[in-house]
């Protein structure tokens, strides 16, 4: 999801812009790109909408586009839901992601050095591969956690059985080719400066946060 700041006129609700740390009037635009970090398209939520209500209306077009094979979506924490990972999982996809909230730290006899080279580059990694089970509906997913130098563990989860360890890990890590793409259409075609004329009335029924 990248968050486009609005300078216009109309009263729009206001977002946390976590590259400037303030909250201003915006909204989300969610973009899909491929693994190469290429941009397929983008989708802009209706209200500022979150990760987890946009992802079934995203992949729905993702659908159309591709057909029937199996896709593996890999997204942040912002899309965080065991229950959205078990619909999707239903609906022939495949769920790469980081694991959010508490969870048990692995002890570091379990981490093992993984090595290899992966869409022509070289990866070094110390993981630790298992089997997790998450939610309230119990859905077991894998889950590689990765071991830093300083101590400090990243638990990726994920659906995909076929993919080596390594692999997992690469893939998820690799997300930033996308963050790649928004920095540079921000520098070369400024992306934060689109503007859209266009104008749809709020639904008064929606759900929205409740501030207490």
């Amino acid at each position: 999801g990248h968050v486009r700041v609005y300078h216009g006129k109309r009263r729009l609700p206001k977002t946390h812009v976590a590259r400037i740390r303030i909250a201003m009037p915006a909204t989300t635009d969610y973009w899909v790109n491929d693994a190469a970090g290429d941009p397929l398209f983008v989708v802009t939520a209706e209200a500022n909408a979150g990760m987890v209500k946009m992802l079934p209306i995203v992949l729905d077009e993702v659908r159309s586009l591709v057909g029937e094979r199996r896709i593996t979506i890999v997204f942040d924490r912002g899309g965080f839901s065991p229950k959205l990972f078990a619909k999707l999982i239903d609906a022939g996809f495949d769920v790469l992601t980081y694991r959010k909230g508490r969870w048990p730290r692995i002890q570091q006899r379990f981490f093992k050095r993984h090595q290899g080279v992966v869409d022509g580059r070289s990866v070094d990694y110390m993981l630790a591969d298992r089997d997790v089970v998450i939610g309230a509906c119990k859905l077991k997913l894998r889950q590689v956690v990765r071991l830093t130098g300083d101590g400090h563990q990243t638990p990726i989860l994920t659906s995909r059985k076929d993919l080596s360890t390594l692999e997992v890990a690469f893939r998820m890590f690799e997300r930033w080719r996308q963050e790649n793409f928004f920095k540079y259409l921000r520098e070369e075609y400024a992306l934060d400066a689109l503007v859209d004329h266009a104008g749809v009335p709020d639904d008064p029924a929606r759900d929205v946060p409740n501030p207490v």
